[in-house]
């Protein structure tokens, strides 16, 4: 496996990302059918804990790890590089092993004083073996992330995936002859069982690219720095990213402090309230964060990248990645933007079957911009080593959301979709703060005419073909789900095409796409389709 650039590494990743995400949505319908409402609710009630310990114990100290050996290595510095390897390891080990004991012998107390139900017991213990296993394994993805290499990570990924849900329909199905909570534990034990096949795929590649490897090779190594140095640069990275996650999980527990009590506050019954809870947190929040799998790779392949030019202080290619990532962000998202505000009611009655939830999902439809910005630029500033910027504007748009909600959600006006744009407009403030923090830094930002005047002018024509195409074919045809995709394949169709008679996409773009990529480039510079 060879060192990739940071914009296909981000390819890598985000192919895995759509197929891990693939697979855990179409799970949800056997595992539903299996366990009901009230195993799915034992479910869920364990996976907030797990999730909340593995960005405490995990998150951090992975991208530390990719950020300190991408820049010993761009330096030289394999010595340093494998000795930040082996410390991380045995940190992320320790800490593992901490959290994961904790969690065990914790479980029954959140089962009762936080989930307030005896029965997730069994759920929660059963996922309390992951987070070792994960922590290990996040050790060995930072190291391959560090190194530029990305397809073990990918690997990985889907391997654990896939194993965690044969392992829990499996289990699910089998331990349902003997009760509910133990089905539903068996169902989260599919975490665990994920866990240990994504660590024997890292492992596997490991162990096959020994004497390849700068880090594992038999050449002699030059000294490195002491144990106790080294660890204190992990932890001066690996906390302010760590406390970043911690935050995105504060704005989302705002969302459960503030909505259902304002709606009722202006005369919604409690019913009505979580209802619209639900349509806003369940739904809209979950297609904003859909077109994350592809910022969310480009965040983790910009930091070793822009690490690797920090440390050999070359300024252009930071100003070049930096600004080709953005580009890339926003190429993605201002269509999902548009495209999602247009389409909201149609796209909330084909997927969930309520159309009202396209109400907050039109709010909401703008934080999609905001936040694969917000991400993207966390992305080039933990590269620089300033991973106190992202955490401290997050918190600052955390802290605007939290006034925003509050106010606007009590006003009769606006109700759930106050709740929404108060959303939307936190993560602006944390996305706008970071871009300038990166233009500060470097240089790079937004360039007008191609970075946002091609693709807003091929967004309107988009909206032009999404708007028009649904309106024939629901005319046509008379049902929302076929109008509905129809719609939004015309969209796709549009936005591409006018992308290439304005420019707006290069052939060295396609390049990013496996296989299929490169061939479709060529056919279409012999076509002349690119333009300066």
């Amino acid at each position: 496996m060879r060192k990739q650039s940071f914009l296909q590494g981000a390819m890598t990743l985000a192919t895995a990302g759509l197929i891990s995400r693939a697979l855990g949505a179409v799970y949800r319908i056997p595992l539903t059918r299996v366990l009901g409402d009230e195993g799915m609710g034992l479910f869920q009630m364990a996976h907030p804990v797990y999730a909340a310990i593995l960005t405490i114990s995990t998150v951090g100290i992975n991208v530390a790890i990719s950020k300190l050996v991408a820049g010993h290595l761009a330096q030289g510095m394999a010595g340093a590089a494998r000795r930040t390897f082996h410390i991380s390891l045995a940190l992320m080990g320790a800490l593992g092993l901490l959290f994961s004991v904790l969690m065990f012998f914790t479980a029954r107390l959140i089962a009762v004083h936080v989930a307030h139900n005896a029965d997730a017991y069994y759920a929660i213990v059963a996922l309390s073996p992951a987070v070792l296993i994960v922590s290990v394994a996040s050790a060995m993805r930072g190291y391959f992330q560090g190194q530029q290499i990305m397809m073990p990570t990918a690997i990985s990924q889907v391997a654990e995936q896939v194993i965690r849900v044969l392992t829990m329909l499996l289990l699910a199905h089998y331990l349902l002859r003997i009760s509910l909570p133990m089905a539903a534990a068996g169902a989260t034990f599919g975490a665990s069982a994920g866990a240990v096949a994504g660590l024997i795929a890292l492992l596997a590649i490991f162990y096959s690219k020994r004497g390849a490897s700068p880090l594992l090779g038999p050449r002699p190594l030059p000294v490195a720095p002491s144990a106790s140095k080294i660890t204190m640069s992990i932890l001066r990275l690996a906390v302010p990213i760590s406390l970043a996650g911690t935050v995105v999980s504060i704005m989302n527990l705002i969302d459960l402090a503030v909505v259902p009590n304002r709606l009722i506050a202006i005369g919604l019954t409690p019913t009505d309230a979580t209802r619209l809870y639900g349509q806003l947190t369940g739904m809209a929040l979950t297609l904003v964060n859909m077109p994350t799998v592809f910022t969310s790779a480009l965040q983790a392949s910009l930091v070793p990248s822009v690490s690797e030019a920090h440390a050999l202080n070359d300024k252009a290619s930071i100003h070049a990645r930096a600004t080709a990532a953005i580009r890339i962000t926003l190429l993605i998202a201002i269509p999902a933007t548009v495209g999602l505000y247009l389409l909201a009611t149609p796209i909330a009655d084909l997927l969930f079957g309520i159309p009202e939830a396209g109400a907050p999902i039109a709010a909401m439809a703008g934080g999609l911009l905001f936040l694969t910005l917000q991400q993207t630029t966390s992305g080039v500033l933990q590269g620089l080593g300033r991973t106190d910027l992202p955490v401290r504007n997050l918190l600052l748009g955390a802290a605007c959301k939290l006034v925003l909600s509050w106010t606007l959600t009590g006003m009769p006006a606006f109700g759930i979709r106050g709740a929404a744009l108060g959303t939307t407009l936190g993560f602006m403030v944390a996305a706008s703060l970071n871009l300038a923090g990166v233009k500060a830094l470097t240089g790079a930002g937004i360039a007008v005419r191609d970075t946002l005047a091609k693709p807003i002018a091929a967004t309107m024509a988009m909206s032009l073909a999404a708007v028009g195409g649904y309106r024939y074919f629901l005319a046509l045809l008379g049902s929302n789900g076929q109008a509905t995709l129809i719609a939004i394949g015309l969209a796709m169709a549009a936005y591409a095409l006018m992308l290439l008679l304005t420019g707006g996409l290069r052939e060295r773009d396609f390049e990013l796409v496996p296989a299929l990529g490169p061939r479709l480039a060529r056919w279409l510079k012999r076509k002349g389709a690119f333009r300066r």
